[in-house]
């Protein structure tokens, strides 16, 4: 679970620098959603 936390903050982190932030926003929410709110 730790990889997939560890990814998926590098796959925001990246959405963010290419200036998806609005992208990025939605999809972290979505996944807090489908996870329960799991924090890195």
């Amino acid at each position: 679970m730790g990889e997939l936390v560890q990814a998926l903050g590098e796959l925001d982190a990246l959405m963010r620098e290419l200036g998806a932030s609005d992208e990025a926003d939605l999809q972290r929410q979505l996944l807090e959603e489908a996870f329960g709110g799991v924090k890195e």
